[in-house]
């Protein structure tokens, strides 16, 4: 009878842990598009970069430190897949990947006219 209530237990929070999961796009319909920095020095790369976000289903895509003017190019960093986002943890997951999980600071919101959105505290832009 223990055993069976433990399984039970189990079985109910693996169910719930899922529900905060969505697709980002699903989830919030904002985050979809193509997201980027403002260029800044990056002294691990001893130049002047830029970080992109592109949600777009399974063609989504992370890069940071990339080549200030070309997308994902020249990235010291670069993840690729659908992207996941957790509610409850406000998580980000590209991809099948887990080691490299960002976090949402502040959701997709209209300043000054301009789409922008928080990640791992730095602040992104539609483009």
């Amino acid at each position: 009878m223990k055993n069976l209530v433990i399984c039970l237990f189990i079985l109910i929070a693996s169910i719930l842990s899922s529900c905060n999961v969505k697709d980002i796009e699903k989830y919030n319909p904002d985050f979809k598009g193509e997201w980027r920095t403002n260029v800044f020095f990056y002294p691990s790369v001893g130049d002047s970069i830029r970080n992109f976000i592109t949600i777009n289903g399974n063609d989504s895509g992370f890069g940071v430190a990339c080549d200030k003017n070309k997308p994902y190019s020249k990235c010291l960093y670069l993840q690729a897949g659908k992207m996941k986002y957790n509610k409850a943890s406000k998580a980000l997951q590209i991809g099948n990947s887990v080691d490299q999980i960002h976090y949402v600071d502040k959701e997709p919101f209209i300043n000054n006219g301009n789409w922008e959105m928080i990640i791992d505290s730095v602040h992104y832009y539609k483009y």
